[in-house]
């Protein structure tokens, strides 16, 4: 069974406004959030941008399963590399 609901054009384009308004509302959020962030951290700052602590990320180190660059003795961590990892979780 399918329903079809007829919209006034005058409803159509709130609706589309509110949408369009909503959108660039959450990606100025997400851009605003993103900038307190570096786009390159250190262990500890990569820990709490995961919300994890350093042991759990210690773990995920040793078991390679986080993107991260070692340079050194220090571990960095890209904050996009870090987006798309979580995203997988």
């Amino acid at each position: 069974m399918q329903a079809e609901l007829k919209l006034s054009s005058e409803l159509t384009n709130a609706i589309k406004i509110a949408i369009t308004n909503a959108t660039r509302e959450a990606v100025n959020d997400l851009n605003k959030n993103n900038d307190k962030w570096p786009m390159y951290m250190n262990k500890g700052t990569a820990a709490k941008y995961l919300g994890i602590s350093n042991n759990t990320l210690s773990e995920w180190i040793s078991s390679d399963s986080v993107p991260f660059k070692k340079i050194g003795r220090s571990y960095r961590f890209n904050r996009n590399d870090l987006d798309k990892f979580m995203a997988t979780k």
